[in-house]
């Protein structure tokens, strides 16, 4: 896939997401996501640890809490750039 065809692709997954979002709730489609994505690995066998992603740093480990801003601003950038 080129850049062109991955930027409607995440123009197109952002706009679903979006009305979603503004139909149910952020937090709610955030924690619904979560539930699926947790339930999604049990099914597979694998580890669930991780599937929740905490928005709020302080509750981020510190060796964690770079990597963690360092890609919430790369999913803002791709939201500015593509929205």
């Amino acid at each position: 896939m080129n850049q062109e065809q991955e930027n409607i692709k995440l123009k197109s997954e952002i706009k679903l997401v979006k009305e979603i979002g503004e139909q149910i709730g952020y937090g709610h489609l955030m924690s619904l996501a979560s539930a699926l994505w947790k339930k999604s690995l049990k099914d597979k066998g694998y580890p669930e640890v991780g599937a929740f992603v905490t928005t709020l740093l302080p509750f981020i480990e510190k060796e964690m809490a770079e990597a963690t801003e360092s890609e919430r601003k790369m999913y803002d950038d791709i939201i500015e750039r593509l929205s």
